[in-house]
């Protein structure tokens, strides 16, 4: 088998399309000298700690006698310091124990502070959910890790400097589950199972076909997202005004030098067919999307961490529609938060 040929293919097909669409949908893009000096050179740590304690700074206040007040740098620094260090008790319960720092549906953290001789606790925030395009949303690929032995995910995607989704790239003749077995192989004990504490989404993809789980998801529970009662047409020319998009030049290159340096000098293909990836990252990976299933469809249930399925989410978007009756039928008033 010719190596430097499967690295060309499964990179042409899938790896780099699939980061193409994320940099046309607003993610941004770091490259991999960027990513290991904002962890120190240490593989074994994954967390971005200057893009974390800029956008952490920026997104977080609170008051007090109506007074707006700013958290400290040292309460910042302490609070990224305290999800970078959680011990690690498990693969599944350390992970639950991020969810619930990282998301208010499940508890979320507070930071003692101290004005005008008093100490109270207020919220801290690690995303704000509510106004999506207040966090950096970003992306790296061939991101190394670091447990009782190396992996190497192909595509890692961040929200704040934490890595929130693993992905795992194949070339179109390589059956997706084997992206999803690697997915799998790398959360386990051998190799790297302290960066899978974080991450909410896992995917499996290759330019036919994706697939999406969460930590400790089993193969055959892998889904793929199907878009409910909207017509692949009217899909498609959403995605094709992503995947027409030119690059800047200076991150393409810098993008193809990141990747493994095996296709090196490619030229961005603004004409190419829609594939079913390309459909499938433009549907879990809007920024809006993205963080309404993590935060309102994943879930804890007798020690397996879930996601829902497509037709669950959908079902429960439509319970969650108040519905008026009025002269002229009815009117939908809006969606209830979860």
């Amino acid at each position: 088998m010719d190596i430097n040929k499967v690295h060309f293919d499964e990179t042409k097909q899938s790896q780099l399309p699939f980061v193409e669409m994320l940099i046309n949908m607003g993610y941004r893009y770091i490259p991999t000298a960027e990513i290991m000096a904002e962890r120190g050179g240490d593989t074994s740590k994954f967390i971005l700690k200057n893009t974390a304690m800029e956008k952490l700074s920026e997104i977080n206040g609170y008051e007090i006698g109506g007074e707006g007040f700013k958290f400290s740098e040292k309460d910042v620094r302490e609070a990224i310091d305290e999800l970078e260090n959680i011990q690690f008790e498990g693969l599944i319960d350390t992970s639950k124990k991020i969810y619930s720092m990282i998301m208010p549906t499940s508890g979320g953290k507070t930071v003692r502070v101290t004005q005008n001789g008093k100490s109270v606790s207020k919220n801290f925030r690690f995303i704000d959910f509510e106004n999506p395009e207040n966090n950096d949303f970003a992306v790296a690929v061939e991101f190394e890790a670091m447990g009782k032995n190396g992996i190497r995910p192909d595509i890692v995607v961040f929200v704040n400097g934490i890595p929130f989704a693993v992905i795992e790239n194949k070339k179109s003749s390589v059956l997706v589950d084997q992206a999803v077995s690697q997915q799998i192989r790398n959360q386990g004990a051998e190799y790297c199972p302290k960066l899978f504490v974080y991450p909410q989404l896992l995917v499996g993809a290759n330019k036919e076909e994706l697939k999406y789980g969460t930590t400790g998801t089993p193969n055959k529970f892998y889904a793929s997202w199907k878009e409910k009662d909207v017509d692949i047409k009217t899909i498609d020319k959403k995605v094709s005004k992503v995947v027409v998009k030119k690059i800047d030049d200076s991150i393409y290159n810098i993008l193809l030098h990141d990747l493994n340096g095996s296709i090196y000098g490619y030229k961005q293909n603004l004409e190419r067919t829609i594939t079913e990836q390309d459909r499938s990252v433009f549907l879990l990976f809007t920024k809006d999307r993205l963080l309404d299933l993590t935060k309102n469809y994943i879930l804890y249930d007798a020690g397996v961490k879930k996601v829902m399925r497509y037709q669950q989410y959908f079902a429960i978007k439509k319970m969650l529609l108040r519905i008026e009756e009025t002269e002229d039928g009815i009117k939908v008033k809006g969606v209830r938060a979860v």
